[in-house]
């Protein structure tokens, strides 16, 4: 089940509920470009896991076409050309 909750324009809240994965994040965008505030969904769903309709990373592009190069490896490791690097002079 997922719930969707939103503000509307005189601050009353507002609820619906659906157990359509795709119904509630469509409810979600349609209640954002309405120009609702507070606009949030949840869930208990245990396979519903990272960002809200991602789930891939193809070509190096996200699903809305951004560009996708974070890479755990590169984290642990030396910086990597572009990252910003703080010494203790920068304070």
């Amino acid at each position: 089940m997922f719930k969707i909750y939103w503000t509307d324009t005189e601050g009353q809240s507002h609820g619906a509920e659906t157990a359509d994965l795709v119904q509630a994040l469509q409810i979600t965008k349609e209640k954002r470009d309405a120009g609702y505030t507070f606009v949030t969904m949840a869930s208990e769903n245990p396979h519903n896991v990272g960002k809200q309709g991602v789930d891939a990373v193809v070509d190096g592009k996200t699903p809305d076409g951004q560009d996708y190069d974070w890479s755990k490896a590169g984290r642990a490791g030396k910086p990597r050309r572009g990252d910003k690097v703080i010494t203790n002079k920068d304070h």
